[in-house]
């Protein structure tokens, strides 16, 4: 192989999952895409628009995000299986602005459920940044946990020592990708956690696509980029690019559980073990991660036998929805409600129903009636 073939690295990093399936996707999964600016045209309300006796009684659009995410890939698969195995629910995925811009689109009724993360739906819920102008009417729902994306921060190597994010010097060039996606909130909440409250004067900001990263640090524009695993172990796409062609190294974030319990924002620590990811050495055996729960958002008003409906025949059937794409390869019982928002983000009654009947519900979640008392 010629030298300049930047392909030949010390590390690999590419790595199988899920019976042996490739994750190779570009952009961040549900943070942002390449679809539409984020007003969808769904057709259905929810509420069951069908008059015939033998179709479906609601017709559903699920927003995703741009075509070549995960969440996307999600809602594609969540379609397929409730419209195979239910005759109450027909279901299509729509492609929007990602996981931020469904909260509002399903609050509008541009679509009618979408993907989204639980802490998106927590801001929302509380009229916060980027829901305050203008605030959100409806109550929004979680459902239950399908997936994680981790965020930790990677640096190039042009900050060769730098080993955790209180380390990277001032005027450094950093992206945490596009305002107002869920990566960015999600390090804005890291940063500021950790005392960083200046991070836009102190750094030099770059607020490039998630996908420009890669490219970004290879041709020295970037030393910084915010980057994440899926459920602590995959990488994906771009990320697993950057690694294979950089000498770059992850970093820790240097939060601790103290740290997280005082912030005034819903946050949480996972643990990302090197030898999961990496097939070589990084320089940290394992480093810390933020992670955000991914979950359907369902407005109140989606009548409780559907949201059953919904939960069952996913739940149920995760199998299937495994098979669909490696980064669901978590989704099912054991996992529907380890990432569930507690506070501030009610469950659907219909989720409700159906998690308390197979006793997978968790006392310290907040159910619809008691989020509206």
């Amino acid at each position: 192989m010629a030298d300049g073939d930047k392909s030949l690295r010390r590390r690999t990093v590419l790595r199988a999952t899920g019976g042996g399936a490739l994750v190779g996707l570009t952009g961040l999964a549900g943070c942002t895409g390449n679809g539409d600016d984020g007003n969808g045209n769904g057709t259905g309300n929810g509420n069951g628009d069908d008059d015939g006796d033998d179709g479906p009684q609601y017709s559903w659009s699920i927003g995703t995000s741009g075509e070549e995410t995960a969440t996307h890939a999600s809602g594609v698969a969540f379609s397929s299986i409730i419209n195979e195995h239910s005759d109450m629910i027909e279901m299509s995925a729509q492609t929007t602005g990602g996981t931020t811009a469904n909260n509002r689109l399903v609050d509008e009724g541009d679509v009618d459920i979408g993907q989204t993360t639980h802490n998106l739906i927590w801001r929302a819920n509380q009229g916060l940044d980027p829901y305050d102008d203008p605030p959100l009417e409806k109550t929004l729902c979680q459902m239950f946990s399908y997936m994680t994306l981790d965020v930790f921060m990677t640096r190039s190597e042009n900050l060769e020592g730098v080993e955790t994010v209180e380390d990277i010097p001032e005027g450094t060039a950093m992206s945490w990708g596009p305002r107002g996606t869920s990566g960015f909130d999600i390090a804005r909440d890291g940063f500021e956690t950790l005392g960083i409250d200046d991070w836009e004067d102190r750094y030099d900001m770059e607020f490039m696509g998630l996908g420009d990263q890669a490219d970004a640090v290879r041709e020295g524009r970037l030393d910084v980029a915010l980057t994440y695993t899926a459920n602590q172990q995959v990488l994906i796409g771009w990320i697993q690019e950057l690694f294979a062609t950089t000498e770059s190294e992850p970093l820790e974030w240097g939060l601790t559980q103290e740290d997280i319990d005082a912030a005034d924002v819903p946050l949480a620590l996972a643990t990302i073990e090197a030898s999961d990811v990496w097939d070589d050495p990084v320089q940290h055996d394992s480093i810390s991660a933020i992670p955000m729960g991914y979950t359907s958002v369902f407005p109140a008003d989606i009548p409780d036998e559907a949201a059953y409906e919904y939960t069952k025949i996913l739940i149920e059937n995760h199998q299937q929805v495994r098979d669909a794409h490696a980064v669901l390869e978590r989704h099912g019982p054991d996992f529907a409600t380890e990432w569930l928002q507690p506070d501030g983000v009610p469950v659907h009654p219909g989720a409700e129903q159906y998690l308390k009947e197979e006793d997978l519900w968790r006392d310290d979640l907040t159910t619809l009636e008691e989020f509206e008392s």
